[in-house]
C-alpha cells in the first residue's frame, strides 16, 4: 500500500514532468516566433516565405501533441508560450502572406520578361512587386480601408496577368492583353524610347556630347573609356591644355567578340553600389540608363573578360 511519501514523489515525479513539457512548448514558440515574423517583412524572399510556410504547421502540430501531455494544457504559463504561436498561426493566412507571394512570383516574371526584352511585362511585373511589398510593410502600422482596397486591387492585377502563385503566366496578345495602370503604361513608352536609343551602343562619356554608339578607347596609363571618334581629338586637346599628355586613342580592333561588359551602378550621394553583367553594348547601355537602385545612381562601363 503506498505511503504518504510515496504519494508525494509521484505528485512531483508528475509536477517535475509537466514543467518540462511546457518548457519544451517555451523553446518550441520561441523558435517559430521569429519564423512567423518573415512573413511580415516586406524584403522576404521566395525562399524565406517557403520555409514559414513549412515550419510553422509543424511546429503548430507539435505544439498540439505537447498540450495533451497531462497539465501542461492547465498550466499557468502556457497561454502565455501559446500566443507566440498563434501570432505566427494567424500570419499564414494574413494578407501580408498573399502579398509576398506574389511580390516573389513578379520578381521572378520581371527577371524574365528583362532577358526577353519585354519593356512591359518587366515593368508591370515590378510595380505589382513594388506595392505587394509596400502594403505588406504598411501591416506593421496598422492598415485603413485604403490599404485592403489597394491589396485587392493589386492581387486582382496579379491574378489577371497570370501572376498569382503557382499559375502559368500568359504571354498578352492583341485584344486580349489586359489593361494596365496609366503610370505603367508611360513607364513603358519611356522605356521604348531608351531602347530605340541604346540600339545605336554605348554612349559618349564625354558630358559636352553624351552621343550614342561611341568606341572603346584608352590612354598610354591603360586608363578606358567611351568615346566618340570626333571626341577623341578634343578629349586629347582638352588634356593636353591641363598638362597630360594627348594619348587618347581608340583601342585597335575594339571590343573583342569574347568580351562582356561590366555595368556599375554606383549612389552619386552616398555608400552603395551595384554591378550587372551584360553581353552586348545596347543591353549595357540600355541597363545603365534604366536599372536605378538608389535615389541617385550613377553608372560606369567597362570592358570585362577580353582576350590577352
Amino acid at each position: 500500500m503506498p505511503t504518504i511519501l510515496d504519494e508525494w514523489r509521484a505528485r512531483a515525479r508528475t509536477a517535475q514532468e509537466t514543467d518540462r513539457q511546457v518548457h519544451r512548448l517555451y523553446h518550441l514558440a520561441y523558435r517559430i516566433a521569429p519564423i512567423g515574423r518573415i512573413l511580415t517583412n516586406p524584403n522576404a524572399t521566395a525562399d524565406d516565405v517557403a520555409y514559414a510556410i513549412i515550419r510553422i504547421p509543424r511546429a503548430l502540430a507539435a505544439a498540439s501533441r505537447l498540450l495533451t501531455r497531462p497539465g501542461v494544457a492547465e498550466h499557468l504559463e502556457t497561454p502565455y508560450a501559446l500566443s507566440f504561436l498563434t501570432t505566427a498561426e494567424r500570419a499564414l493566412t494574413a494578407p501580408s502572406t498573399q502579398l509576398l507571394k506574389t511580390a516573389n512570383t513578379a520578381r521572378a516574371a520581371a527577371a524574365a520578361a528583362s532577358a526577353n526584352n519585354d519593356d512591359l511585362r518587366c515593368v508591370l511585373f515590378g510595380d505589382i512587386e513594388d506595392r505587394c511589398r509596400y502594403l505588406v510593410d504598411a501591416t506593421h502600422s496598422g492598415w485603413t480601408r485604403h490599404e485592403h482596397v489597394a491589396s485587392e486591387a493589386v492581387l486582382g492585377l496579379a491574378a489577371r496577368w497570370g501572376l498569382s502563385p503557382g499559375a502559368r503566366i500568359p504571354r498578352p496578345t492583341g485584344d486580349d492583353q489586359p489593361p494596365v495602370p496609366a503610370h505603367v503604361a508611360q513607364e513603358v513608352a519611356h522605356r521604348t524610347d531608351i531602347r530605340a536609343r541604346c540600339a545605336a551602343g554605348i554612349r559618349c562619356t564625354r558630358t559636352t556630347c553624351l552621343a550614342y554608339g561611341a568606341v572603346w578607347a584608352h590612354d598610354a596609363t591603360g586608363q578606358e573609356t567611351f568615346l566618340c571618334l570626333g571626341c577623341i581629338p578634343v578629349a586629347n586637346a582638352e588634356r593636353a591644355a591641363r598638362g597630360f599628355g594627348p594619348t587618347l586613342q581608340a583601342v585597335p580592333g575594339g571590343v573583342p567578340a569574347d568580351a562582356h561588359y561590366s555595368v556599375t551602378l554606383y549612389n552619386g550621394s552616398g555608400p552603395g553600389r551595384r554591378t550587372v553583367t551584360c553581353m552586348t553594348p545596347q543591353q549595357a547601355q540600355f541597363t545603365a540608363e534604366t536599372v536605378r537602385p538608389f535615389n541617385n545612381t550613377g553608372y560606369t562601363i567597362h570592358v570585362e573578360g577580353r582576350s590577352a
